[in-house]
């Protein structure tokens, strides 16, 4: 009973261990793509004559995609030991096992030893007094005979099973220190990257006044966007409410028996179609109709709008490769000391050419130019919004049907080289981190 509870412990602990190890070797691949594009982009910036705001914001990302990784690796490694710890706790058993099944054949072999020779055994089994019993002779030797059979193969099973374990512990034992071997190397070139770090931030320094023109002009076209945004949402929730108004109020009158294109039809105002009711609900015996509820949303926008909040923490990034370089909301600039920069979206970083894709399906709701953020898409999804500036080549219009991943645009790339584009997220007309509606 003891060893079975052994056996299943361990095997629980190897599943679980098993899905966490998988997770982290994603994370790791993940973390990897980051730091290997942030070297990419770096190359191209560096081509510059002088650091940019872009080069020390991918460093940034680059030293955090590295820090994020060595901690990846120190949990591989405290996982690769408890594997270890459960591989050897399982040869001990093994080996115990087999001591046993070796004993018991010696006794066996000993037993044996006492037994009569087969010619004997012969003798006895004819000196039986009854057929009877000659019968339980000859079972009681075939028996014996299956015994020891059935105790060198066991013995046989338990010996292949810990030469299995112990290769694999061996097995364990060399993908750690190959991981330990990598973390040393991470950590050589995390050091590395905080001297190109403080080198890039110096540079920037000494050119203060420059970077304090271009950021407030930054923050000017970010103020812009923000505000054209709010104006397009504003006018699509009033949009929305009279489509949830007009849904209510037909399908209220369907329910009284009204018929749609013989009672009412889409061009009868929703004044027209009140008075319809009252005069049914009446004909009913039933109370005259209040101005009911103010829906924002007809069933088929609220569905969608469950689905996408549902999905909080998995949507699909806008663009197949990028790094975020710049933060969403309030933060502190990274060079310039006593600037507050206040972004209504993150900036992702990505290669040249990318396309820019939708994060999940719904509506094109605008397609706006926008000064210094070039096109801005806003896609609705019931009463959210996604939002894609920054873009060329835009592919779609207003009107049209989105669906999950679908190209909108191509990110555009400036003329120090980076390709970026501009990711935000609305509730209703609350504006939101997308950040942590990615998935991670």
């Amino acid at each position: 009973m003891r060893r079975l509870l052994i056996y299943i412990v361990l095997i629980f602990s190897i599943a679980l261990n098993g899905q966490t190890k998988e997770e982290l070797q994603l994370q790791k691949v993940l973390l990897q793509d980051q730091i290997d594009l942030a070297n990419t982009l770096l190359k191209k910036t560096q081509n510059n004559r002088n650091a940019s705001i872009t080069e020390l914001q991918t460093l940034n990302q680059k030293i955090d995609s590295r820090e994020k990784l060595i901690v990846n690796m120190s949990r591989q490694i405290r996982g690769i030991d408890r594997e270890a710890a459960a591989k050897e706790g399982e040869i001990q058993t093994l080996e115990i096992r087999i001591d046993s099944l070796k004993s018991d054949y010696a006794k066996l072999i000993q037993l044996a030893q006492y037994n009569l020779q087969p010619t004997d055994q012969v003798m006895f089994i004819l000196s039986s007094n009854s057929f009877a019993q000659a019968a339980k002779r000859l079972q009681y030797f075939k028996d014996m005979t299956r015994y020891r059979e059935q105790q060198v193969r066991q013995i046989h099973v338990a010996q292949e099973n810990l030469a299995r374990e112990k290769k694999a512990l061996i097995a364990k034992k060399i993908e750690k220190t190959a991981i330990q071997q990598a973390q040393k190397e991470a950590k050589i070139a995390l050091l590395a990257d905080a001297q190109d770090q403080q080198k890039t931030l110096a540079t920037l320094q000494s050119r203060e006044s420059d970077l304090k023109k271009d950021i407030n002009k930054k923050q000017r076209e970010a103020q812009q966007l923000e505000k054209q945004i709010k104006r397009i949402i504003a006018e699509e929730m009033r949009k929305a409410k009279e489509r949830a108004e007009r849904s209510a109020l037909e399908m209220e009158a369907k329910e009284l028996g009204l018929i749609r294109g013989k009672d009412f039809s889409s061009r009868t105002s929703n004044k027209a179609i009140t008075q319809l009711i009252d005069k049914a609900r009446k004909a009913k015996g039933m109370d005259t109709r209040d101005d009911g509820p103010a829906f924002a949303m007809t069933p088929e926008a609220r569905a969608l709008a469950n689905n996408f909040a549902s999905n909080k923490g998995a949507l699909p990034w806008p663009v197949e490769r990028g790094i975020i370089t710049g933060k969403f909301g309030k933060h502190p600039h990274p060079v310039v000391k006593g600037i507050i920069v206040d972004n209504p979206h993150i900036e992702i970083t990505t290669e040249d050419n990318a396309i820019v894709r939708a994060s999940f399906e719904g509506e094109v709701s605008s397609v706006v130019p926008i000064p210094g953020a070039n096109v801005m898409v806003l896609i609705r999804h019931g009463n959210y919004f996604t939002v894609y500036s920054n873009l060329v080549t835009v592919q779609v219009k207003a009107g049209d049907t989105i669906s999950l991943k679908q190209p909108i645009g191509t990110a555009f790339t400036d003329e120090e080289g980076k390709t970026m584009v501009q990711f935000g997220l609305w509730r209703d007309a609350n504006i939101q981190d997308p950040y942590p509606w990615l998935a991670q």
